[in-house]
């Protein structure tokens, strides 16, 4: 039975980011008009009406000394675990600041979107759940998912591949559909599909990101609107990026969250 909808309450937000990435070192680290990425990213999330926590969640290896550090100055909460199992961070940091969801970010996507960020929230508060699944196989937004924290201690307890340790569950959330409860969100139709990359994993993936800083950021985050707006106009920055790929696990997991399509328990309108 559906709980009683009551007011939503507030989820923590932990964005894993390390700087040992083997496609662009240090990239959290690099500068988007003025500031690092992960300064950006968690200035997005902070402005998350049902969030009132962020912590950034890094490694204790010598190589993010760096960006712990830089968190330390910015004022910015940081916990520090193990580089290769990434979902025994997020558990600590949740034993460490207890939470019915946990929005799990990753720190390549400095441009997060808190309004769906918060939308997910919300419904997985209404129909107590576990997930969100998008109704469309491509999407524009990535690194942004919300999570109730039962299903992360779920994995934990249940897996120890080494995939589910790196990527935070996600091949045997996508294995295992059926063992947890999902919302279905159908989104509008200038969210589908992938024309444009607004994730960070190569250079050129930076070059365009700086560009758009450079040109839209004025002391507040950039709004999905103005973003997609500036590369409609500008389709010649738009193409900087296109040819690059996702990596090989990250296509071999969404290709499976689409084969193993679960029964939902419900579907919603944006």
């Amino acid at each position: 039975m559906v709980r009683a909808v009551t007011e939503t309450p507030k989820a923590i937000a932990i964005i894993q980011a390390r700087c040992s990435s083997t496609r662009l070192p240090g990239k959290v680290l690099k500068q988007l008009a003025g500031k690092p990425m992960i300064w950006h990213i968690a200035k997005r999330a902070e402005s998350c009406e049902h969030v009132d926590q962020v912590v950034v969640a890094t490694s204790t290896e010598s190589s993010d000394d760096d960006l712990a550090k830089f968190c330390e100055q910015a004022g910015l909460g940081c916990f520090r675990g193990s580089l290769s199992n990434v979902l025994s961070r997020y558990l600590a940091v949740l034993e460490k600041y207890p939470h019915v969801c946990v929005v799990r970010v990753t720190g390549d996507c400095p441009l997060i979107h808190p309004p769906f960020i918060d939308r997910q929230i919300e419904l997985l508060h209404r129909h107590d759940a576990d997930m969100v699944r998008i109704d469309q196989p491509s999407f524009l937004l990535e690194g942004q998912g919300v999570h109730s924290s039962r299903s992360l201690k779920q994995v934990a307890e249940r897996s120890t591949h080494p995939d589910d340790l790196e990527h935070v569950g996600s091949r045997y959330f996508s294995e295992n559909t059926g063992l947890f409860r999902t919302v279905e969100l159908q989104v509008p139709e200038e969210l589908k599909g992938n024309r444009w990359r607004l994730t960070v994993d190569e250079e050129a993936d930076y070059k365009l990101m700086a560009e758009l800083y450079g040109h839209l950021y004025q002391g507040k985050p950039i709004s999905l609107e103005e973003t997609t707006a500036f590369l409609e106009r500008h389709p010649e920055l738009a193409a900087t990026n296109q040819n690059i790929q996702h990596s090989p696990i990250n296509q071999e997991l969404a290709a499976m969250r689409e084969t193993n399509r679960s029964p939902v328990v419900a579907t919603v309108p944006w």
